[in-house]
């Protein structure tokens, strides 16, 4: 059989100490080095904390300043926001009112009557010296000539000139009288457009 090796015994501390134990200083409990440990700790903890806490609030200070002028910008921003909202309505009113303007000055124009073309296109139709105009009068939207001819057909040749016109319709000789030497008439031309007042 093998021989077991033993593990090596530390020898025993050797007390140089030649006090009688009266004199010896008292050896401190376990626990009394407890407690000054766990109070030293306690009385360190609170040391990092603070300077933790002073670290944070440098680092808050300018965030906070930031918040401010944030919020700062932020109000303006909301009021400008505001005007500019009450702006747009005025402006939607106003294209709104332009556009009802614009209808109404087309509708303006539609009716609008341009009385030289009108009585341009009335001597221009004339038959040469066969169809003479004495008046013209307009009423509302209804022109009435009164002139002489020299035969009656030439009153209603007339009329249906006046009638093939882009700017007359329903062309009708209300009177015609041949005197023999000449032929009086009396013709209501109606405005196609219906302006004219």
């Amino acid at each position: 059989m093998a021989s077991q090796q033993l593990p090596e015994r530390r020898p025993k501390k050797i007390d140089l100490n030649l006090l009688p134990p009266k004199y010896l200083p008292r050896k401190l409990p376990k626990l009394s080095i407890a407690l000054v440990i766990l109070i030293v700790v306690a009385a360190c903890l609170p040391f990092p904390i603070v300077l933790l806490k002073a670290d944070v609030d440098a680092q808050c200070a300018p965030l906070e300043t930031r918040l401010e002028g944030l919020e700062d910008e932020y109000g303006r921003l909301l009021s400008l926001s505001i005007e500019a909202r009450e702006l747009q309505d005025q402006i939607d009113a106003a294209e709104s009112k332009l556009v009802t303007m614009d209808q109404d000055y087309e509708t303006f124009q539609g009716n609008l009557v341009l009385w030289s073309e009108i009585i341009a296109e009335i001597e221009d139709t004339l038959p040469g010296k066969k169809v003479t105009l004495t008046s013209i009068t307009q009423k509302g939207s209804e022109v009435t000539l009164v002139g002489t001819a020299t035969r009656v057909d030439y009153v209603w040749d007339y009329a249906t000139a006046l009638e093939e016109s882009e700017y007359f319709s329903g062309v009708t000789p209300t009177s015609i009288v041949d005197t023999g030497e000449a032929v009086s008439f009396t013709m209501i031309v109606p405005l196609s457009g219906g302006g004219g007042e």
